[in-house]
């Protein structure tokens, strides 16, 4: 079966206990994450070398392009333009997040060091689509991006690749019966705390949309909410978590938690399933 993993962001050890997690149910699982691997989190570069090892564009292991690693890769021109210049009379150009910063850690804060893992990301396409069985002889296709995906605007277009990567939406999608399957926007966020039908830190669903950025990254800066690394199966929609609700909250807590956002049926998420094989 295929599973999307959401945004890792360093969060090294959450990613590698979440695929082990599934791979103890389902040895021949393929994998498809949603992209930015980088910044932010306790343990990007093992991260970068994992998914560097691992990640190709057809076999068990894929992924879409993430807006962080773009920033990282329109970081690494300027720096090589920097880094040529016989005098360098200004200081270098700083990339908006952490990367510079783990890469002198690293001792990799050269240009012949970092090529590799640029030419690494340029290979991350912007869009997957995964085709599944469906009820009653029909298929479910899911069109697989970081942000989003824009059925208006043409595969190759300039803004259909800014779509995908930095496009925030949150109400769903419905211009196609496709299901989108995107990250970029931590359902911890605002936009999604507080509305209806929404499960903070956890998988969020929308009309033809699943949004799978459970923000674990963020979980040591939000007090009362938990923020998960997020896998979905794309066959059954059944979730996987890193940690755990279970692990995440004390029992009072997680009760209060489930009672205030999963306590009823999600419909946009019973809409799904009925497309679905039983």
């Amino acid at each position: 079966m295929h599973y999307c993993i959401g945004d890792v962001h360093g969060c090294f050890d959450e990613m590698i206990a979440l695929l082990e997690k599934i791979e103890r149910q389902d040895k021949d699982a393929h994998y498809i994450f949603v992209g930015d691997f980088v910044d932010r989190g306790p343990k990007v570069w093992e991260t970068i070398e994992w998914v560097m090892e691992h990640i190709t564009p057809d076999g068990k292991y894929q992924s879409v392009q993430g807006n962080h690693e773009q920033m990282v890769m329109q970081w690494y021109l300027e720096y090589c333009e920097w880094k040529s210049k016989k005098l360098r009379l200004s200081p270098p150009p700083q990339p908006n997040y952490d990367f510079m910063e783990q890469a002198k850690a690293k001792g990799m804060l050269d240009p012949v060091a970092l090529k590799p893992i640029m030419d690494f990301f340029l290979t991350l396409p912007f869009h997957k689509v995964i085709t599944v069985p469906g009820r009653n002889g029909t298929t479910v296709t899911y069109d697989i991006v970081h942000a989003w995906y824009d059925y208006d605007e043409p595969e190759d277009s300039g803004q259909q690749y800014m779509d995908n990567l930095w496009r925030r939406e949150v109400d769903g999608n419905f211009d196609s019966d496709h299901i989108i399957i995107h990250g970029h926007t931590p359902t911890l966020t605002i936009l999604y705390v507080g509305k209806k039908h929404s499960s903070p830190g956890m998988i969020v669903y929308r009309k033809n949309a699943i949004n799978i950025d459970g923000g674990c990254v963020f979980t040591a800066q939000i007090d009362d909410l938990p923020g998960h690394l997020c896998g979905i199966c794309l066959e059954t929609l059944e979730e996987f978590y890193s940690p755990t609700l279970e692990e995440r909250l004390p029992m009072k807590e997680r009760i209060d938690y489930l009672r205030k956002y999963r306590s009823e049926p999600d419909p946009f998420r019973e809409e799904l399933l009925q497309r679905l094989p039983e």
